[in-house]
C-alpha cells in the first residue's frame, strides 16, 4: 500500500519535496523524481520513522526485496506525472523557486510555514551533494556491508567511504548475543574484536566476506571459513611508527622520572626551592645501553633503529628461532637477559611466547634493566611482574597491553608498592589517528579486491 492514492493528498507531496529540498540544498530537478517514490515505499517511511538512518533504511529494504531497486525505478516513472504536480503548486505557492545553476535548473527553498517532515529532510541531507546519476547508483548497489564495532577505530575516523562499496550499516559495538541478528542479509562483515564463530556464522550463509580491522585473526574460525568459502582479510604493517613511537614515550617516561619531576612542579614544590635544579631520583642516558630486542619483526627492526640513534647497542631474540638479521646480532634469551639495559617485547602470541617471561625468566634480568610491553599482554605472566618490581629485581616496567582487555580491578600490577616503577596505558599503541587511518584504508582495499576479484591481504 502507498502512503497515499497518487496525489490525493497533495499537501503530503509539496510537503516532502519541500522539505528534502530543505535538507539538500540546490536541488537538480531529475532527482526530485526519485524522492516521492522514496518517501511512499512503506518500509524505507517506516525505518526512516523509527530512528534508523538512510543506509540502515535501504538496507533494510533491500533485504525484503531483492528486486527493490528495480521495483523502485518502475515507480519513479509511473509518478513522474504526480512529482510534476506537486512541484507545480510548491511553485504557486511559493514555496520552492526554480533557478539555473551551473546549466541545469534547481529548485531553492523559499521562507515557508510548511510543518517540518525530520525524514524528508534527512534524506536531503543525506543526498546533499549528489546528482542523479550518483543517487541512482548509491541505491543500486546490492551490497550490505555491516561493521559490528566501529567504535574500536575511534569516532574520528571518516566510515562514509564504506558507502561507495554498498548499504552500510555500523555499529559502535555489538554485544555476543546481537552478532547474528545484526549480519543477517549483509555480504561484507567487518569486525575488530566481535567473535564469529562457527555457530555465529552457520546461521548466516550470506557472508562471503569477513574484513578484520586489525592483524590478529583469532576471533574468527578461519578452519570453518576455508570449508566454506568465506573469504577472510586482515590488516598488517599500519601501526609500525606508532608502536614504536609509544615504545620509546613509555620508555623514556620511566627512564627520565618524567611524572616524579613533573609531580615536583606541579605541586609547587619547585616554587619553594632555593636551587635552580631539583635531583630527587637519579636517571640515565640510554647512550650505551644495551637494548635487547623480542621479536625483530617491522616494529621490532623501527625500534632497533631508533634505539641505535640513541646510541645504544642493539641485540635481539628470535622467538621462532629462524629469523636472522644482518645488522643486529642475534642471540639466545638468556644471553639478552643477562646482558640488556632495557628489554622490549614486539612479539606476536604463540606457543613459543605465551608466559614467557615468567618468575624464572624475570629474575635473570638485570637488576637495573626495564622492561615494555607492546607486543601480547600474555606474554608476561602479570603476577611474576608485581612481585618482581615488589621485590626490587628489575627496576621498572611499561606495558600498553594485558594478559585481560580491559583490565580487571583486581590486576596485581594496580597493586604494587611504588606505582613510579611502573607506567601502563591502555592498548593504545597501534592507535595514532595516522595508524588508524592506514587501516582503515588498507580495509577498503581489501573490500575493492574482493568487490573486484583481486583479493588481498587474505587469511
Amino acid at each position: 500500500m502507498k502512503l497515499v492514492d497518487k496525489m490525493k493528498d497533495e499537501n503530503l507531496g509539496l510537503a516532502l519535496l519541500y522539505n528534502f529540498t530543505k535538507g539538500y540544498g540546490h536541488v537538480p530537478m531529475n532527482v526530485y523524481d526519485l524522492i516521492l517514490p522514496l518517501l511512499y515505499h512503506d518500509t524505507f517511511r517506516n525505518c526512516l520513522s523509527a530512528h534508523m538512518s538512510v543506509q540502515e533504511s535501504l538496507a533494510k529494504c533491500k533485504e525484503e526485496d531483492n528486486e527493490f531497486f528495480s521495483h523502485l525505478m518502475e515507480e519513479v516513472e509511473n509518478d513522474k506525472e504526480m512529482t510534476s504536480k506537486a512541484l507545480g503548486i510548491c511553485l504557486l505557492n511559493q514555496y520552492l523557486s526554480f533557478e539555473f545553476e551551473d546549466n541545469q535548473m534547481k529548485g531553492i527553498v523559499q521562507s515557508s510555514t510548511i510543518l517540518d517532515l525530520n525524514e524528508a529532510i534527512e534524506l536531503g541531507q543525506y543526498f546533499s551533494g549528489k546528482d542523479y546519476d550518483e543517487i541512482v547508483n548509491e541505491l543500486k548497489k546490492n551490497v550490505k556491508i555491516v561493521f559490528l564495532d566501529s567504535s574500536s577505530l575511534g569516532q574520528d575516523i571518516d566510515l562514509t567511504v564504506l558507502n561507495q562499496y554498498g548499504q552500510v550499516v555500523t555499529y559502535l559495538k555489538t554485544d555476543a548475543q546481537d552478532i547474528v541478528e545484526r549480519i543477517k542479509g549483509a555480504e561484507i562483515v567487518l569486525t575488530n574484536k566481535c567473535v564469529l564463530t562457527k555457530d555465529v556464522l552457520q546461521q548466516v550463509p550470506e557472508v562471503k566476506l569477513i574484513c578484520i580491522t586489525a592483524t590478529g585473526t583469532n576471533n574468527v574460525d578461519l578452519d570453518y571459513c576455508h570449508e566454506h568459502q568465506i573469504i577472510v582479510c586482515n590488516v598488517s604493517g599500519y601501526s609500525t611508527q606508532s608502536v614504536a613511537q609509544h615504545t620509546f614515550a613509555l620508555l623514556l617516561s620511566l627512564y627520565n622520572q618524567l611524572h616524579y619531576y613533573h609531580t615536583y612542579v606541579e605541586n609547587q614544590s619547585y616554587c619553594q626551592s632555593d636551587m635552580f635544579c631539583h635531583l630527587g631520583k637519579d636517571f640515565h642516558e640510554l647512550y650505551g645501553k644495551t637494548w635487547g630486542i623480542v621479536g625483530l619483526g617491522a616494529i621490532g627492526r623501527a625500534v632497533a633503529n631508533i634505539a641505535s640513534a640513541f646510541g645504544c647497542q642493539v641485540i635481539y631474540y628470535s622467538t621462532s628461532g629462524k629469523h636472522d638479521d644482518p645488522v643486529y646480532r642475534r642471540v639466545d634469551l638468556k644471553t639478552l637477559l643477562k646482558e640488556s639495559d632495557i628489554i622490549s617485547i614486539h612479539a606476536p602470541m604463540s606457543n613459543e611466547t605465551k608466559g614467557l617471561f615468567n618468575q624464572e625468566v624475570i629474575s635473570q634480568m638485570k637488576k637495573t634493566a626495564y622492561i615494555i610491553n607492546v607486543g601480547r599482554g600474555g606474554i608476561i605472566d602479570e603476577q611474576a611482574l608485581s612481585e618482581a618490581l615488589d621485590h626490587n629485581l628489575i627496576a621498572g616496567a611499561a606495558l600498553d597491553v594485558f594478559e585481560v582487555e580491559p583490565m580487571k580491578e583486581d590486576n596485581p600490577l594496580l597493586k604494587i608498592k611504588d606505582p613510579s616503577k611502573l607506567i601502563m596505558t591502555p592498548h593504545v599503541a597501534w592507535a595514532t589517528i595516522e595508524a588508524r587511518n592506514r587501516l582503515f584504508h588498507d580495509v577498503c582495499l581489501n573490500i575493492e579486491g574482493y568487490l573486484q576479484g583481486e583479493l588481498r591481504n587474505v587469511c
